[in-house]
């Protein structure tokens, strides 16, 4: 097999995104995943405004919804219940976010990385890296055919999820002290769906999203503590989430005739930092990169934009052949997402605390300057942005 550029690990919005900017900008990229596309994969399934307009950015179009080949429902902004408490917000005048299958946006996003010359090979699982001294200088890989192959490259970017075989394999990643599982599923029959993601939170720590995607779908995530995740482990999972997310008053009749479509995923810990590091020919994207809480719904969105900061970064370090260009775009990824960051800790210790909750929420929301405030960050709301990527040239 060739040698190449770049090795991306991970097919997701990350992983898809920097591939498609890197061949677009004439960098060999071989991107991999160990699952067939299209496939599902659980996740709230609601694009943000930030994240749609960086879609829009990344594959060439004034906006991406213009481009996107499969049902979709806008959303204008969302509504967090708690109780008699309620902050509503919508997002800014003309930026609105999408609510879409998860398989269908990666898959189109993956058909853009091969249409702008990425190689993309599916079931392909990488097991782990090839180091040269302390560097990564590829990686060793399974065939679709459970054949070995052994695969160089300058760099290796980790953008495989929450597991990352690349941030394992390199050591970097941890479980941290914050514990949930998420059970996903699709519904048909939710009544009052209205243009907005929603999130219901009650006190036991429990939290159900809802989010409509398109052909009369809703997207619904139960977020529950470890312990009483475990305890749904052997039970039939569709009727006790079903369950789980009627008990919430507020969600009992709009759920009576709900049915799940397509069976139950489920995911977590969530909460897993990564350790500092400087690890040459290795960069690691999304959540892959760490992760904290999905509450606030970012995860996609921060997968898009740090694909759009690295690229440039790496074909800078291709060009030069020095390490620096990574070592800034870390600095710049950490401080962009810094407030989004805080703001995530600071609402998951909260939302523990129903009282200290509710009472945020009714404080929030008499005031549309802290309203607004919070629907431009959670939302990420595009500002005037800019990404000049280098062009490679041939040697």
């Amino acid at each position: 097999m060739n040698r190449y550029d770049v090795i991306v690990v991970g097919a997701g919005p990350s992983g898809s995104a920097s591939a498609r900017l890197l061949a677009a900008s004439g960098v060999r990229v071989l991107m991999l995943d160990a699952e067939a596309f299209p496939r599902r994969k659980p996740c709230g399934e609601s694009l943000n405004p930030g994240a749609v307009a960086a879609l829009g950015r990344i594959t060439g179009h004034s906006h991406a919804r213009e481009a996107f080949d499969f049902p979709s429902s806008p959303i204008q902004g969302w509504k967090v219940s708690s109780g008699r408490a309620l902050l509503e917000a919508v997002y800014p005048e003309g930026q609105y976010g999408a609510g879409c299958r998860r398989e269908q946006v990666d898959l189109w996003l993956a058909e853009q990385a091969s249409r702008a010359g990425a190689v993309f090979e599916q079931r392909t699982k990488v097991e782990r890296l090839i180091w040269e001294g302390e560097r990564a200088a590829g990686v060793i890989a399974r065939s679709p055919e459970g054949k070995p192959m052994s695969i160089r490259a300058s760099l290796v970017i980790g953008s495989d999820g929450l597991r990352s075989v690349v941030a394992r394999n390199a050591k970097v990643n941890r479980y941290g002290s914050l514990r949930k599982a998420a059970f996903t599923a699709r519904l048909n029959g939710v009544r009052g769906l209205n243009g907005r993601v929603e999130l219901f939170t009650a006190g036991d720590g429990k939290v159900i999203g809802l989010a409509p995607i398109g052909a009369g779908l809703a997207n619904m995530t139960v977020v529950l503590g470890s312990a009483k995740a475990a305890s749904l482990a052997v039970k039939d999972l569709s009727g006790v989430v079903l369950g789980e997310a009627r008990a919430v008053p507020e969600l009992t009749e709009r759920l009576r005739d709900a049915e799940i479509e397509d069976g139950v995923l489920t995911c977590g810990p969530f909460d897993r930092p990564v350790i500092p590091h400087d690890i040459a020919g290795m960069l690691l994207l999304g959540d892959a990169a760490g992760y904290y809480d999905p509450l606030t719904g970012q995860g996609i969105y921060r997968a898009l934009r740090s694909a759009e900061l690295a690229a440039p970064a790496i074909v800078r370090m291709l060009q030069t052949r020095s390490h620096e260009p990574l070592r800034q775009y870390r600095m710049d990824q950490q401080a962009e997402f810094a407030a989004g960051t805080r703001l995530q800790h600071i609402i998951e210790r909260l939302s523990r605390q129903p009282i200290l909750w509710r009472s945020a929420l009714r404080i929030v929301g008499t005031s549309s300057l802290l309203t607004n405030k919070l629907a431009g960050i959670i939302g990420d709301c595009p500002k005037e942005t800019n990404t000049c990527i280098p062009v490679m040239k041939s040697p």
